[in-house]
């Protein structure tokens, strides 16, 4: 059985707290949770999209490295 990676539970604590009715961010949200541009994120995390949004838990687990 594969283990979480080391702080994803806390990534997706603080996703849950910032965003609690939302299962997926828009790529706004996300960049401002990364602090990067809209730019970065469609480059960086453009493959993990689903109908123009990314899931909290994909994110979580990217924000783990």
């Amino acid at each position: 059985m594969a283990r979480e990676k080391e702080g994803y539970r806390e990534n997706i604590e603080q996703l849950n707290r910032l965003y609690p009715s939302h299962e997926a961010l828009s790529l706004e949200e996300v960049a401002q949770v990364l602090n990067c541009s809209i730019k970065t994120v469609r480059r960086n995390l453009g493959h993990m999209m689903v109908n123009k949004k990314i899931m909290k838990t994909a994110l979580a687990r990217y924000m783990c490295g």
